[in-house]
């Protein structure tokens, strides 16, 4: 090349500049040290190919139709030198020729021409560019619109249809990034896909394309996490496939290094970050010093040594973040858009400096920062919230610094412009709003208060769920935790009616139980009297209660493909769903169609007893009560946040040796007392004098029967065995009502639906036994069998169907469960920390090791005769995840959403003779009278309550033996 250059430069002088010979010399030229930039990106290359460019132009000034060849040739992104000017300098007005040169040679050519189609691209990119640059929504809306013409003009399979394709998902992309409409990024990908697609895999542009496509499934990392795991292999692959001399592999090295990041976040993998810091110094030592892309690898450099201070709490790497972040923003235009976002990024990490090292100038300087972080961005950017959170924080901090009322008057209207940003990502706001509550509180405002965080929890169905699975929900739901349960107390401290935080509980807890509920609701009514919508939206619940499947893959299909293509099925799925429950609301008496309870329709939830919801906050701690006669609250002033944080704790390190210690049991008893004192007493006394606390018997059967609902953490208090229980107290549960408890009213509602109700009146229901006396790798359960032998004494004389399922293996297990009225496991169980993978330790299909029966896929279960799972295993209602206590996702929920209208599971390890009695007891007690024409929902809950107290009955000393037999259910 460099020998070619010289040839055509000797020629140059030789030839005068009238001959026409010097045009084409002249544009070879140009080409020439255009190559040569691409490959050295030597700006002295650039300024020659300009030379060359400018006297290309000049010449062809009088001939409009080479005029228009010469634009065409200069102009084309990857070839024009105005362009490749603009990358290497930043000069937006080298941007802005360039848009003017392509329109005129447009204006040459035929509607339809290849040239003008071209053209066109051409136009499209550099306004995408433009728009990057300026943020002009105009802009973007100009490149849409020049793409859309181009895909509607020209055949499929064309190269400049590819193109156009690859240049609507592009401004698609960055108008999801501008305004955050997530159909925006689905139909960005599709294009990004179909335009790869058509790309051959020796195709210079391929690289480019698989770059881009990984950015967009990056962009859908925070829902999926499936799909970022393809968005680095897709940023692998483009870098593979670039040489290493390219110009474009610092972006590609910046591109992966920010997927690596954001998946730390989300995992916790320190190797990701670390990764993705070694990426940012690859993408600095292969840019020129004077290079403008310096200053994005510099941001992005600096974001990364931030999260690893963060991480590790090493100054140094603080220290380089804020270097870092200075050389960002002192490299980036006055008028570049990246400006207000690198401010922003610099006052946060000297914002964190100053809580480090205690310096108020660092504090100050964060201020400043924030203040152009705001006045560069506009009101209705998706940014915007950032900007204002950060800048309300720093002021919060020089607040309570220097408490002046200013600073205090301005981070809480900061707060409040953040969650009204319409345009950002509810979490940012719902975050926003949680601290504008917190302020609005201490100033002792507590409608204003109540108002903000309530619309927060109407927010929280826009945080868009439906479509992800399981891990990326819980994920989600995890940064917005006790939101809900916030907000309730905030309600009931500013005098709202008690029905009116009790809504803000069931809407904003027990999320993805109620995903399921509404998708398995039986709508039979719905059925009869319009069977064709019923098809419609019975079809979609199925698809949208299935989990995503990204293995099925059609002829010629990639795995990533598949799971790109199942997700994206997934979204339109929801939003066809979306339309149907509009129009079924729309109709006749359907208007209140899978909605919230309205207020009698929850008091008449309550006609077989009171259901009681416990809910404590930092600002205060209360029981809601529903009973047929009103819905009541009563406070709780010695049930304190901290107190009931501090018993959760202790009531979850008991046993942590592997059994339980003398002094477990004794402060056992005083959390049983302490939470009849403080919470489980006071309800009681408030339903007083109606209600029944006499008739002590191991057959009780006068007393009524009360439901709990804990709230966050409280969802593990033993409230059926709180109390006293030494000789001759009442000043206990078991003495006052027979105990059931629920993840939420709508799940009270889904258990007992009708056709849910059908022991009694089954002559032969039908038992499944799956004992596990042995499992490898973990302790004999020595009373598995003679539990066994109680149970199949009972059943055969009650004539029930039994089987008995020896070597059971996950599989062979969910087969069996949708057979059966009643499942009895006896086996070993573990609750894990993501507790969507808690499991009943089964064997595998060799019989030699273990295999898990998992929550997650218990759940997935639809069993239409279900009716008792009794799950005689350790630790089978406890759900490990503090941050996903709301969701209430554990063994014992999971058999519940698979239809089954009673669990009984155990809060913590059981004794194995105290399992095995209960177990007997119930089953006799069930069946002794199981063709009489009682509730059939009361009869099984009073066997169960009778086979628990007389346990308790002869150990009442050591709660730790009958404390954690419980029932969820109907």
């Amino acid at each position: 090349l460099n020998q070619a250059i010289v040839l055509a430069e000797r020629a140059t002088t030789k030839t005068t500049s009238r001959r026409p010979e010097r045009l084409v010399l002249a544009a070879k030229l140009r080409k020439m040290y255009g190559d040569k930039f691409e490959h050295t990106d030597d700006q002295g290359d650039l300024d020659m190919a300009w030379v060359w460019a400018v006297e290309e132009i000049d010449k062809t000034q009088q001939n409009m139709t080479n005029y228009g060849t010469a634009c065409s040739s200069i102009l084309t992104l990857r070839r024009g030198d105005l362009y490749r000017r603009y990358v290497r300098l930043g000069k937006l007005s080298d941007l802005n020729e360039a848009i003017i040169r392509v329109e005129t040679a447009i204006d040459t050519y035929a509607a339809g021409s290849p040239f003008h189609n071209d053209m066109l691209n051409v136009r499209s990119g550099l306004l995408r560019e433009r728009f990057d640059r300026v943020g002009g929504m105009r802009d973007l809306e100009l490149a849409e619109e020049i793409n859309e013409e181009i895909v509607r003009r020209i055949r499929t399979g064309d190269p400049e249809s590819t193109s156009a394709i690859a240049g609507l998902g592009g401004v698609l992309y960055k108008r999801f990034g501008r305004i955050g409409d997530l159909g925006d990024l689905q139909k960005a990908i599709k294009h990004a896909e179909d335009a790869l697609a058509a790309t051959p895999l020796d195709h210079p542009d391929r690289a480019a394309g698989l770059n881009n496509l990984g950015n967009m499934l990056s962009a859908r990392f925070e829902r999926t996490l499936e799909t970022f795991k393809i968005a680095i292999k897709h940023g692998d692959d483009a870098l593979a496939t670039t040489p290493l001399d390219h110009p474009l592999r610092a972006t590609m090295h910046i591109n992966l290094g920010a997927w690596f990041s954001r998946r730390f976040e989300r995992i916790g993998d320190l190797g990701d970050l670390q990764k993705a810091i070694k990426h940012g110094d690859d993408a600095l030592a292969t840019t020129p010093l004077d290079h403008p892309f310096r200053a994005t690898i510099h941001s992005n450099l600096g974001a990364w040594f931030s999260t690893r201070f963060e991480r590790i709490g090493d100054l140094g790497d603080l220290q380089k973040a804020i270097k870092l972040g200075e050389h960002a923003l002192a490299a980036t235009p006055l008028d570049h858009p990246d400006r207000a976002l690198r401010h922003n990024h610099l006052g946060d990490r000297l914002s964190t400096r100053f809580e480090r090292i205690g310096d108020l100038g660092d504090l100050q300087k964060s201020i400043s920062h924030g203040e152009e972080a705001l006045a560069g961005t506009l009101p209705d950017h998706p940014h915007r919230v950032i900007m204002c959170t950060s800048l309300a924080r720093s002021s919060q901090s020089r607040f309570l610094q220097l408490k002046s009322p200013e600073d205090f008057t301005k981070c809480l209207s900061l707060y409040h412009e953040a969650f009204h940003c319409v345009t950002s990502r509810p979490r940012s706001r719902i975050h926003a709003a949680r601290r504008a509550a917190t302020l609005l509180y201490l100033a002792g405002k507590f409608p204003e208060s109540s108002s903000i965080l309530e619309d927060a929890v109407n927010l929280m169905p826009h945080v868009d769920l439906r479509f992800l699975a399981r891990d990326d929900q819980q994920h989600m739901l995890s940064q917005i935790s006790g939101l809900a349960s916030v907000a309730t107390s905030m309600a009931l401290q500013a005098g709202r009616e008690p029905y009116h935080g009790l809504k803000l509980l069931e809407l904003g807890r027990g999320i993805i139980m109620g995903f399921s509920i509404d998708a398995r609701s039986e709508a039979s009514d719905l059925k009869a009297d319009h069977p064709l919508v019923f098809h419609q939206f019975n079809s979609l619940r199925v698809e949208i209660d299935s989990e995503i499947d990204g293995t099925n893959c059609a002829r010629g299909e990639t795995p990533e493909q598949r799971q790109t293509r199942a997700i994206s099925r997934r979204y339109e799925a929801v939003h066809e769903m979306e339309k149907i429950l509009k129009r079924i609301r729309s109709l006749p008496g359907y208007d209140g169609f899978l909605l919230p309870p309205p207020h009698d329709s929850l008091m008449q939830m309550a006609t077989n007893g009171p259901i009681v919801v416990f809910n404590s906050t930092p600002f205060r701690s209360d029981a809601i009560i529903v009973t047929v006669s009103g819905i009541t609250s009563i406070e709780l002033p010695k049930f304190t946040y901290d107190d009931t944080i501090s018993r959760m704790k202790q009531l979850a390190s008991f046993g942590r040796a592997g059994y339980f210690t003398q002094l477990d049991n004794q402060e056992m008893k005083e959390l049983l007392i302490w939470l009849w004192d403080t919470a489980v007493g006071p309800v009681f006394d408030h339903l007083e004098p109606n209600w029944a606390t006499t008739n002590e018997g191991p057959h009780d059967t006068n007393l009524k029967r009360i439901w709990w609902i804990g709230v966050g953490q409280l969802s593990m208090a033993p409230f059926h065995a709180a109390g006293d229980h030494s000789g001759g107290s009442t000043h206990n549960t078991f003495s006052r009502a027979i105990s059931t408890y629920i993840p939420t009213i709508k799940a009270l509602s889904y258990a007992q639906r009708p056709n849910n109700s059908r022991t009694s009146k089954k002559h032969n229901p039908c038992l499944l036994l799956i004992p596990m006396p042995e499992t490898p790798g973990a302790p004999r359960l020595p009373g598995v069998d003679k539990e066994i032998r109680y149970i199949r004494d009972s059943a055969s004389k009650n004539l029930m169907e039994l089987t008995v399922l020896r070597n059971p293996t996950p599989a062979k297990v969910l087969r069996q469960v949708q057979r059966h009225d009643i499942v009895h496991f006896a086996c070993h169980g573990m609750s894990e920390l993501n507790p969507s993978d808690s499991y009943l330790a089964l064997f595998n299909q060799d019989g030699n090791a273990i295999d898990k029966l998992l929550a997650r896929d218990i759940s997935k279960l639809v069993s239409e005769n279900a009716q008792i799972a009794y799950l005689s295993a350790c630790s089978t209602a406890r759900n490990s995840s503090a941050k996903l206590a709301d969701e209430v996702i554990h063994l014992a929920s999971a058999f519940q959403l698979a239809g089954f209208s009673h669990t009984f599971a155990n809060l913590w390890e059981t004794n194995d003779q105290a399992a095995c009695e209960v177990a007997r007891d119930f089953y006799h007690l069930l069946f002794q009278n199981h063709r009489n024409n009682d509730d059939d929902h009361r009869r099984v809950s009073i066997a169960f309550y009778t086979a628990v107290k007389q346990v308790r009955d002869r150990s009442p000393g050591n709660p730790f033996i009958w404390a954690p037999f419980m029932h969820t259910g109907a």
